[in-house]
């Protein structure tokens, strides 16, 4: 078993990873900039500060965690550009010279969703600062990984903006977008699937998928019927358009990702079991 450092421990994946690697019988350390369940507090910012943690700490493994999202990608670009884009290099390099290995998470939105599915090989188009900021930081080399995919999954921050816990607070009418395809994971898979690629050795690039994407309305309708939301009604709605389904081509890695409603049932069981963690979302919904 591996010592595995998780940047961004208190984040909706980087929680989960680092429940699951633990679970499994690697030793995790984890930290977060804030004051979050069982981690250590550092500001990834502070470039000194990490490097001499991480040196500190001597890990076999670093999984970065760690990234500005779309929204703050557009307010504050030069913040998204250090994180999404300087810091995973930073550590790759940190990881050259002090012999670890760096997993680092990436996204879907390197891709416009204009010309989907995409496989590992193909051109990433985006054109906005966080598609961008996230391609110039993805570490494609002989001895890291870069994982792209998109995660659901629950969170422990009140304030979790994934798309579960804004379908979670909802009530009465939304929308979904029967014409934006998604091909992502829960972050339950997503740390399953780390651990294997530990275990294995894995570098360079993977693509995460299942190959069959789905639509952000059936995704919704999917998580309507499983936490049973009766008081959430989804309205079908074809104005937006996106395909940022994934493909993968890669022989050496045959992962299996289960289909989206076996992932979300294995997700639920696994919050009901941990439910003291996901208090944020109503009892009665994740017990139903």
């Amino acid at each position: 078993m591996s010592r595995v450092l998780v940047l961004g421990g208190g984040g909706m994946a980087g929680h989960m990873i680092s429940l699951v690697l633990g679970d499994r019988g690697h030793e995790v350390l984890s930290i977060q900039r804030t004051e979050a369940l069982n981690c250590d507090r550092v500001d990834v910012e502070k470039n000194e500060d990490l490097r001499n943690y991480i040196i500190s700490k001597k890990p076999d493994v670093v999984v970065n965690c760690v990234g500005v999202l779309i929204k703050e990608s557009e307010d504050n670009p030069e913040r998204s550009i250090r994180i999404n884009s300087l810091l995973p290099r930073m550590l790759s390099r940190l990881g050259r010279e002090n012999h670890f290995r760096l997993i680092h998470l990436s996204s879907d939105c390197v891709f416009s969703g204009r010309n989907g599915p995409y496989s590992e090989e193909d051109f990433r188009d985006a054109d906005d600062v966080y598609g961008r900021t996230k391609a110039l930081g993805e570490i494609i080399n002989d001895r890291d990984l870069t994982i792209r995919t998109s995660i659901v999954g629950p969170d422990i921050k009140k304030e979790g903006s994934g798309l579960f816990s804004w379908f979670m607070r909802q009530r009465g009418t939304i929308k979904g977008y029967a014409c934006a395809m998604w091909g992502g994971v829960t972050t339950l898979e997503l740390a399953k699937a780390i651990d294997i690629l530990i275990a294995e050795g894995t570098t360079g690039l993977v693509h995460l998928t299942n190959g069959k994407a789905i639509s952000k309305y059936d995704l919704l309708k999917l998580f309507q019927i499983l936490w049973e939301r009766d008081d959430v009604v989804i309205e079908f709605d074809e104005s937006y358009i996106s395909y940022r389904g994934l493909r993968s081509s890669r022989m050496d890695f045959q992962y299996i990702v289960p289909s989206y409603r076996a992932m979300l049932e294995d997700m639920k069981a696994f919050m009901v079991e941990h439910e003291e963690l996901y208090c944020l979302y109503e009892k009665n919904t994740i017990n139903n």
